[in-house]
């Protein structure tokens, strides 16, 4: 997402960050703010509907083999000789692709980026099945969990504009670099963009082009 950010204000917004009935609120400048499911609609079109299915004890989730899913989604599982839990080095295009936009794009700025989370071996594989998520629980839990390093920054400042917060005089931070930034990335992981798309850096074959089914592949795809 691109647009104004207000350094500032996120940080207090997440200060005084709180859950009062399944809502997030906080205060900023004397204005009450809340985010609720309209609001998520309204901003990024996602819908609180689907299944919990980053939830590592969640009916979907209880019988799940992640280590088994986890080599599936390998190009070579027959070279894991030694198990390093879900290393991203490895992972066959999709699902790097995938894996890519989890952590740094919807689940951003954790300190370990060049593995897959539990949480996100669990979103892959929701993705991969066709499995329809509530991504505005997903990224509610991340805003809680992780409010100490001021993930969307662009959403909570365009939802403190629409509560009028007054943002006379504000730092602003100007975001538009997100696609470059995200091409480094891809570049930084072992892809390398042809005439054919995006492909591994170590394929000396022709590649195979990635191809959206869905719209979450749809949306990789318009990124880079």
């Amino acid at each position: 997402m691109t647009g104004d950010c207000y350094p500032d204000l996120v940080q207090v917004f997440y200060h005084n960050l709180k859950v009062v009935d399944g809502v997030m609120c906080s205060r900023v400048k004397g204005v009450d703010i809340k985010i609720d499911d309209e609001i998520w609609l309204s901003f990024t079109g996602l819908k609180a509907e689907g299944f919990m299915s980053h939830e590592r004890n969640s009916k979907l989730n209880q019988w799940t083999n992640k280590k088994k899913i986890y080599k599936e989604y390998l190009r070579s599982p027959t070279r894991l000789k030694v198990y390093k839990p879900y290393l991203l080095d490895g992972l066959k295009m999709e699902e790097k692709m995938c894996a890519f936009v989890l952590t740094w794009v919807i689940l951003p700025r954790r300190c370990l980026r060049d593995r897959l989370a539990t949480t996100d071996l669990f979103l892959v594989h929701a993705i991969k099945t066709r499995i329809p998520t509530n991504w505005v629980a997903v990224m509610s839990e991340h805003m809680i969990e992780h409010g100490h390093i001021l993930p969307y920054g662009v959403f909570i400042s365009r939802v403190l504009k629409h509560h009028q917060v007054d943002l006379t005089g504000e730092k602003k931070i100007r975001c538009t670099e997100s696609n470059k930034i995200g091409k480094a990335a891809l570049k930084h992981n072992g892809l390398k963009k042809t005439q054919d798309g995006w492909v591994f850096k170590d394929v000396d074959e022709t590649p195979s082009t990635f191809t959206p089914q869905i719209e979450f592949e749809t949306f990789v795809v318009d990124q880079f």
